[in-house]
């Protein structure tokens, strides 16, 4: 499947560091130019900004990130490829990525995103779809933010488009935030271990430059604004995901990179 990866034009070392790690590997690496929050029309937008159902003023790197994910979905849906892998220039991949994208095969038939980066503890099903390459296809149930490294299916990207038309936060919180209203729409999974990670949890932004972000900060003013019912239900699923730990159909643990 194709690899795309999203880069902006004046980062350039970001996508050398993407493209050693391609040869490396041997991945065959799509790059699509990122939208830059330095555009007047992203900056205008992010001036006019008020929060998002999860209590977010997006920020203009964000708003950014975000059109940027949704150029490579439109890609996706247009390919007529069955599914597209989407990665961010400051990923780390590991050596085993290749062999997971060189087939979909491996992939549940009702995943809409699978998710490669790890980003620390999650909850995950505690027994696996199915096993690939050694490594475990397990469905994502809890909160897990990053969009560094991801498959996702042509369907989900059309879905994604559609409802993604008028955003109001993060692509990864719209995504793996499980009090996003979308959270629950998906089916996600997650692959265990994963072979990808942002450079900054491996501390590669301490030592290179240009491994550091350049996104604004997102502000988050109030907490997210529920009503009774969402409230209630938020509830009741954290009790049920208890529950279901204590069953032992689920897991709470951190995600390893390997």
């Amino acid at each position: 499947m194709k690899a795309y990866v999203i880069n902006l034009d004046r980062d350039r070392e970001r996508m050398a560091h993407m493209e050693r790690q391609g040869k490396q590997f041997g991945i065959d690496w799509t790059r699509i130019s990122a939208a830059d929050k330095l555009e007047p029309g992203i900056a205008a937008r992010a001036a006019r900004e008020r929060p998002g159902l999860l209590g977010f003023v997006i920020s203009a790197g964000a708003i950014g990130c975000f059109e940027s994910h949704r150029k490579i979905w439109k890609l996706i849906v247009d390919s007529g490829d069955s599914h597209g892998a989407v990665f961010e220039d400051d990923a780390v991949c590991s050596a085993a990525l290749p062999e997971f994208l060189a087939t979909a095969e491996w992939i549940p038939q009702d995943c809409d995103i699978v998710k490669l980066e790890t980003f620390g503890r999650t909850t995950i099903g505690a027994k696996p779809a199915r096993v690939f390459a050694g490594r475990r296809i397990v469905r994502l149930h809890g909160r897990h933010l990053g969009s560094s490294g991801y498959i996702i299916s042509r369907h989900a990207a059309e879905r994604l488009l559609a409802l993604s038309e008028d955003f109001a936060d993060p692509v990864d919180e719209f995504l793996f935030n499980a009090q996003s209203l979308h959270f629950p729409r998906l089916t996600l999974y997650q692959l265990d271990p994963a072979p990808c990670i942002q450079g900054s949890h491996l501390g590669l932004d301490e030592n290179a430059a240009y491994m550091k972000s350049s996104n604004d900060p997102n502000k988050k003013p109030r907490k997210a604004q529920y009503t009774f019912r969402k409230y209630a239900t938020r509830k009741l699923s954290r009790l049920i995901e208890k529950l279901s730990i204590v069953a032992g159909r689920l897991e709470r643990r951190k995600i390893d990179f390997r």
